[in-house]
């Protein structure tokens, strides 16, 4: 072969050699980057319980205190254990059904309605064929716990009780609930009908973003007028003490809740309190009388009340500085700096520690994931304690730099395959090129030199 031969191969195995060092340099670098941050990061966590020696101790067998707004949970005794929960039953029944019903609704009440419940049992003498507006049925439900309304309501909703029960049981997955499957809209007992401290607080806890619910269930007193088969009016009190200021039990910071009783299930109690800016849900279940449920109550709010407050962890958290996002940019971005990148977080983000906190039991710790969805690119996690008591999203913002829209979405390994693959095209474009060149350089001079010869023989014939 002639030296243009021996440059050309030269430089078609030098470049192949280059293409599998980078490649396997590529391969290192991404798996530096992916130990950073498994796809485990990207789990849900339960929210942690601060715990606090010093809270009052209760009757109640199953108890839990949490916070409204974060979802924060301050108090746990047996919050996960399995309880009948009688008629607080009717908050999830409520909840469910003022998804699926107008205010102006007539409910009118089958034989079952009125003759499937016990008859010692909480109602307020509706009959069969009775109508009433579901305005009317949601405040008997939730202030004198009528069980035949219950059942009513629930009829109306999905045309039976087995229909409505199936609802209550996706609306209960549908807000994390872990360990709870409800049979009746009611609560009257059965076995297979039970639900936990945590669940239940979840359930309340997205009832009181209903305005109606609040409405309803912050109501002391209401009249149902006469019917199409009763005469008389029927005035419906709330069975919850606590809101009632005439009540020995009166507890002012309560908003509203549900009480319930079988022999079963003993006492249960759902209740919401706002103090100042904090509100708190707190539920008690399996407990013994009527009046130890308004005193834990009103005990464990008071101690909340008084001893914690809300913070705000991450109001100047800044995830655009060097420390936060290099991963971002060495990995993904290399092109770019810290002033194009663009992460953010909520900084109003909020948690309730105690009032006489040692800031430095507060901390955060940064996580970037190698999988993500909805430019949710990592987690700032708040630390108490050595506890993780929240986190919040890092979001990647979109960006427009020189007409081209920068997104967030390519993996390490994505990262690594394009990239390999965009440098084995090039390459391979030129080493195709480069062989053309040779090739075709080769049949030149051949073909030159045998018209060489060509001519010099015409020459030798003349």
């Amino acid at each position: 072969m002639d030296k243009f031969t021996y440059k050309i191969l030269a430089v078609v195995i030098s470049i192949m050699m280059t293409l599998s060092y980078i490649t396997t340099a590529g391969t290192s670098l991404t798996t530096v980057f992916a130990a950073e941050a498994s796809s485990e990061d990207t789990s849900t966590e339960v929210p942690a319980v601060i715990s606090d020696p010093n809270a009052p101790a209760i009757v109640a067998n199953s108890a839990i205190v949490m916070d409204a707004k974060t979802g924060e949970i301050l108090y746990a005794k047996n919050e996960h254990d399995r309880c009948y929960p009688a008629s607080i039953t009717k908050v999830l029944t409520c909840l469910v059904a003022l998804e699926h019903v107008n205010m102006n609704d007539t409910i009118t009440f089958s034989h079952d309605a009125i003759w499937g419940i016990e008859r010692d049992s909480n109602h307020i003498a509706l009959d069969v064929g009775e109508q009433i507006t579901a305005e009317q049925c949601f405040h008997a439900i939730l202030l004198q716990s009528a069980n035949e309304a219950s059942w009513g309501m629930a009829e109306h909703v999905a045309g039976s009780m087995e229909g409505f029960a199936d609802m209550m049981n996706a609306k209960a997955a549908e807000l994390g609930c872990l360990d709870s499957h409800f049979v009746n809209s009611h609560g009257l007992h059965d076995d297979n009908h039970y639900t936990t401290a945590y669940d239940m607080a979840l359930i309340m806890r997205a009832a009181m973003q209903n305005p109606m619910f609040r409405t309803i269930d912050e109501t002391v007193y209401y009249q149902i007028p006469p019917t199409n088969i009763c005469e008389d009016p029927r005035d419906l009190w709330h069975q919850l003490k606590m809101i009632l200021p005439t009540s020995p039990n009166y507890y002012e910071p309560t908003e509203g809740g549900k009480t319930g009783f079988t022999d079963q299930a003993r006492n249960t109690i759902v209740t919401y309190a706002k103090k100042n800016d904090m509100e708190l849900i707190c539920v008690l279940m399996n407990c013994e009388g009527a009046l130890n449920t308004f005193s834990d109550s009103a005990a464990l709010y008071d101690y909340y009340f008084d001893n914690y407050t809300y913070a705000y962890p991450l109001q100047t958290f800044n995830p655009n500085t060097a420390n936060h996002s290099d991963y971002i940019l060495n990995n993904y971005y290399r092109g770019l700096d810290h002033d194009t990148l663009n992460l953010s977080v909520n900084n109003d983000y909020t948690i309730i520690v105690p009032r006489n906190m040692d800031a430095a039991a507060l901390t955060t710790e940064t996580t970037y994931y190698n999988t993500f969805e909805s430019n949710v690119v990592g987690k700032v996690s708040v630390i108490y304690n050595g506890e993780v008591i929240g986190e919040s999203d890092i979001i990647y913002n979109d960006m427009i730099i020189d007409g081209e829209v920068l997104r967030w979405g390519i993996s390490p390994e994505e990262h690594k395959k394009r990239m390999n693959l965009t440098l084995i095209i090039a390459v391979s474009s030129i080493t195709v090129v480069a062989m053309a060149l040779l090739i075709t350089s080769r049949i030149k001079n051949r073909r030159y030199r045998y018209l060489k010869r060509r001519s010099q023989t015409s020459k030798l014939h003349f």
